[in-house]
């Protein structure tokens, strides 16, 4: 995909300019219940500010909550990047960042021409721990079936630099919404983990539940999305239960 050609307007790259000033480097790494859903989807021209956040339990280990905080620009109508940070705490202890992250979106097909919406998915994660920084990228694929649209995330990680690993791990998310009213739809969101490329379903851990969807449209094109989900472990390592939220203020 080249870049050549592209309708950059000076107000556009005033904007892509103020992103760079506010995350140098950019997005997040997952946190479990704080992971999102992605779409193969992008609007050129738009700003979004995110926050999206979330609480797992796990029994007998300690409990997690995350909160991840995502400043993105569309930059045409195939590609839109972002910068996210990441602030996780685990059990009592006090919470910190844990990650930089620069996310990008890539639209692959045109929307609704083909039997499935295609995207991809491309990440790299910087860690302010003492572990590697990772690359993710994976497929985002979207089905529309009557009524209701479906997604399905995967994504292949691979860490780099000192201390890294020469495992590829792969994990998964999904949504299916119902449409109808869009200031609040129904429907169901999951995500899991499928261990490695060799060895696939060895650790591997799975989650679901019920989920909320709505829209509120704003003056001119702006607009604030939301969407959340209680989430029940299936077996494995999987949390016993989870809460995540996502709110979107889209601005053009």
């Amino acid at each position: 995909m080249t870049l050549s050609g592209l309708p950059f307007t000076r107000h556009a790259l005033l904007r892509v300019a103020l992103l760079s000033c506010l995350f140098p480097v950019s997005h997040v790494a997952m946190a479990g219940a704080a992971d999102a859903v992605y779409t193969p989807t992008v609007e050129q021209g738009e700003t979004e500010f995110e926050l999206r956040g979330g609480y797992r339990n796990f029994g007998g280990a300690p409990d997690e909550h995350a909160f991840v905080f995502d400043v993105g620009y569309g930059v045409n109508s195939r590609w839109r990047t972002e910068a996210v940070l990441e602030y996780a705490a685990e059990g009592g202890e006090q919470g910190k960042l844990e990650a930089l992250e620069w996310e990008n979106v890539f639209v692959l097909t045109e929307p609704g021409k083909y039997w499935m919406d295609l995207g991809l998915l491309a990440e790299y994660e910087h860690s302010f721990g003492s572990g590697p920084d990772e690359i993710k990228i994976g497929p985002l694929l979207q089905k529309e079936i009557g009524p209701a649209v479906a997604n399905l995330n995967f994504r292949f990680t691979r860490e780099v630099g000192s201390g890294s690993s020469n495992d590829t791990g792969l994990d998964y998310r999904w949504q299916v919404r119902w449409r109808g009213n869009e200031a609040l739809e129904w429907g169901a969101q999951g995500l899991g983990e499928l261990g490695t490329v060799d060895h696939l379903s060895q650790g591997d851990w799975h989650s679901a539940g019920p989920a909320i969807f709505g829209t509120r449209r704003l003056a001119g094109r702006d607009k604030i999305r939301y969407n959340a989900a209680v989430l029940a472990g299936l077996g494995g390592a999987a949390p016993d239960a989870a809460v995540r939220f996502q709110v979107e203020y889209e601005m053009y």
